[in-house]
């Protein structure tokens, strides 16, 4: 078996690529007759899981189908294991004319690309995990992904790799210096590649999918090739080259009005014009100068992390808390820690305080919900919901969750609930009734 070396062509590089797919969808037919039929046609055992994220990992041999509330009720998820890119190109030509045929996907279905390379064709074995991610970053071309799957752009599951920040606020950028240890870059499973991955030597591709992704066949091996050659050659030429220092500026340039923000958090409402902080619920400048070197960054995380794009921000100093009023929050993810008031939620929020908000197509984990907030087609996971909220086509899970409000359609996987929650045409499966 031949080495890769340096300067291996496309085909070979290909050829010694594996991959695995994870395909969210939607099925016509039930959850047993579309396992049978996709056992058939992949000619491979596929084991049926009754959670998502199940502990069982697939192989090229065995898959897994399974739940997925990220999509709502119904959105089903196939996962493979990692084989031969040639093999998974077949694969793949199957599974999407199999759903177009008997089933559907929406904007909220997506396609996941886990992509390694086999050890024997490499002399460095680990290189995936040894990569520099900065240099991924600079050299990837996400025009292209989002010009064939433009949709996917505002995804909250697919946020842009293209954020950097420098990790000192008073930095001046020298080309001549160019280094990974200066800058803070995307390390959470929730962009575009999920570099969370490298320490098990692969990165999940996480850009593609939305609705009909089934239809656009061509696009997904176009790009898919992409990525496979994009990964080897950032590997192989760790160097930061002119064009990478430019694209570094360039994105750099674009988060200008993050940096001065957090010099100055004047700058947040000449940027943001819809954004007003506040401290102790007064715009008292001398007392926000004060207090802000210790908000700042968890301010600023509202606008990067959050897609922050109007409200009032508040903070507490007795408590030392971040309070949100009439935020709106399109795309957020990996927030946490914060109270939320009579916010508009799209996204993923951990260990927070919601009061009166509305939650559209998000996660929630180990928040506590009050004051008639509305959650529509999300995942709640071991959260506390109070009897005055409304949870709708939603995925409740969790063994510590409390549940004391009224949910109409969705699954009750797991949890406590209270003897006057409400149910309306919800799927129960695990409970533990709990006095109100």
């Amino acid at each position: 078996m031949n080495k890769l070396h340096k300067n291996s062509n496309r085909a070979e590089i290909l050829n010694a690529s594996l991959c695995g797919v994870e395909f969210e969808f939607y099925s016509k037919l039930g959850l047993k007759e579309t396992t049978k039929q996709l056992e058939d046609l992949l000619g491979r055992s596929i084991k049926i899981e009754d959670k998502a994220h199940s502990d069982f990992e697939p192989t090229d041999k065995e898959f897994k189908i399974e739940p997925d509330m990220s999509g709502g009720k119904g959105l089903m998820e196939l996962v493979t294991g990692a084989m031969p890119y040639r093999n998974a190109r077949i694969l793949m030509i199957k599974v999407l004319g199999w759903i177009r045929k008997n089933g559907y996907t929406t904007e909220r279905s997506g396609i996941h690309l886990n992509i390694s390379f086999d050890k024997d064709f490499l002399e460095e074995k680990n290189m995936i995990s040894r990569m520099n991610t900065l240099k991924f970053i600079l050299d990837f071309n996400e025009k292209q992904v989002y010009k064939l799957f433009p949709d996917r752009e505002t995804s909250v599951y697919a946020k842009s790799i293209k954020w950097v920040m420098p990790k000192v606020d008073a930095f001046h950028f020298n080309s001549a210096n160019t280094s990974v240890h200066n800058y803070d870059f995307p390390n959470t499973k929730y962009y575009g590649i999920n570099f969370e991955k490298k320490l098990k030597n692969y990165l999940e591709f996480r850009y593609l999918g939305g609705k009909d992704y089934e239809n656009k066949q061509e696009s997904i091996f176009y790009l898919w090739e992409m990525f496979i050659y994009q990964m080897w050659k950032s590997c192989n030429n760790p160097d930061f080259t002119e064009e990478n220092k430019l694209e570094l500026r360039r994105i750099l340039h674009k988060n200008e009005p993050v940096a001065d923000s957090l010099r100055d958090f004047r700058n947040v409402n000449k940027n943001w014009s819809k954004i007003e902080i506040l401290v102790d619920l007064k715009d008292h400048g001398e007392t926000i100068d004060m207090y802000w070197d210790r908000m700042k960054h968890k301010v600023m995380n509202l606008i990067t992390q959050g897609g922050m794009t109007e409200g009032i921000v508040n903070y507490d100093s007795d408590i030392g808390h971040i309070q949100i009023k009439d935020g709106k929050f399109p795309v957020c993810f990996g927030l946490e820690g914060y109270d939320f008031i009579d916010c508009d939620i799209r996204g993923n929020i951990e260990k927070s305080n919601l009061f009166g908000c509305k939650v559209e197509g998000s996660m929630l984990l180990r928040c506590d919900l009050y004051q008639n907030t509305e959650v529509k087609e999300s995942k709640i996971e071991s959260c506390y919901v109070h009897g005055s909220c409304n949870l709708t086509n939603s995925y409740v899970f969790g063994r510590d969750g409390v549940f004391k409000g009224k949910m109409t359609g969705g699954i009750f996987r797991e949890g406590m609930m209270s003897d006057n929650a409400r149910f309306e045409d919800v799927e129960i499966v695990v409970s533990k009734k709990i006095k109100s």
